[in-house]
């Protein structure tokens, strides 16, 4: 079998090159070394990594131009990364976004450091991992409060800290607008869910009336709220390799009715708070 390679990136010279002696030892690792983020670049072109190890202030390209640069290569075009970096939070500002990244404050000792790199060089690269974080939730957030300000004249959109809903939990909601998400690395759906009062207000506003009740013909607009905010979140987590379907939405009517009933796959919930009254997402999502 042949032996793992690993880049590491650094222009300092003996610093890089101590790091490189000591994982070499302790992965059994080919270790390529690099001096900046071009040498690195040009590497990446001519032969294949197992993982890359870089910094984020390296010369000629930065962390995140490496990165970018690398990912269009045919070699290494999922080559998993680590940021290593005395700075780390400016560092995950500017790779927001892209996957298979991994964040190691620098410096670190090199028996733990061997170890995440074991640890990532294990998994499976043809099987993309899924996580339900910030850079999947954060899209719909932002996605909600702009259709809602720009479709209904909704103000003052506050988006509490989500949280997993307890089984128990009934949510005070009378109509949702739901619709399935899929790709080819988790299953679920996602729902905005309204009171009655709220839902009247809203959709009111958006279809120019003055309906004093929700009607078939009116309640499909909360299914046209949830497939506009999917909409603008797909383009998003797209763009991150997500690989989203098209979707069909639909809408659930019903005082505290339940939208997932498998209680084995938990629903993130985020509460929002707005000039027109109290609304929820609720995220539910399975890696495959």
């Amino acid at each position: 079998m042949s032996r793992k390679t690993l880049m590491i990136v650094d222009s300092d010279e003996k610093a890089r090159a101590t790091l490189a002696q000591e994982l070499s030892d302790l992965t059994q690792m080919l270790v390529i070394q690099a001096i900046d983020g071009v040498m690195a670049y040009q590497k990446a072109r001519n032969q294949a990594f197992d993982l890359i190890l870089t910094g984020q202030d390296v010369p000629k390209l930065k962390g995140d131009q490496l990165v970018a640069a690398v990912r269009e290569t045919n070699h290494n075009p999922h080559t998993p990364f680590i940021i290593y970096e005395e700075d780390l939070e400016s560092a995950k500002v500017l790779t927001r976004g892209i996957k298979d990244i991994e964040y190691i404050k620098k410096p670190e000792n090199p028996d733990k450091l061997s170890e995440k790199i074991l640890e990532i060089c294990k998994r499976d690269p043809n099987k993309k991992r899924f996580k339900l974080d910030v850079d999947f939730i954060n899209p719909f957030i932002e996605s909600s409060v702009k259709t809602l300000n720009a479709m209904c004249g909704v103000k003052d959109i506050i988006a509490h800290k989500p949280y997993l809903q307890n089984e128990e939990e009934e949510l005070n909601i009378d109509i949702s607008g739901t619709l399935t998400i899929t790709s080819p690395y988790f299953r679920g759906s996602i729902a905005i869910s309204f009171t009655d009062d709220v839902y009247k207000d809203l959709v009111n506003k958006m279809l120019e009336e003055n309906e004093e009740n929700i009607t078939i013909d009116n309640q499909d607009g909360a299914a046209e709220i949830i497939n506009i905010i999917f909409g603008q979140t797909k383009a998003v987590l797209n763009n991150c390799g997500y690989k989203l379907e098209r979707a069909i939405p639909s809408v659930m009517r019903g005082h505290n009715h339940k939208i997932y009933q498998n209680s084995k796959i938990p629903v993130l919930l985020v509460p929002f708070k707005s000039d027109a009254g109290d609304f929820f997402i609720q995220i539910c999502v399975k890696a495959i």
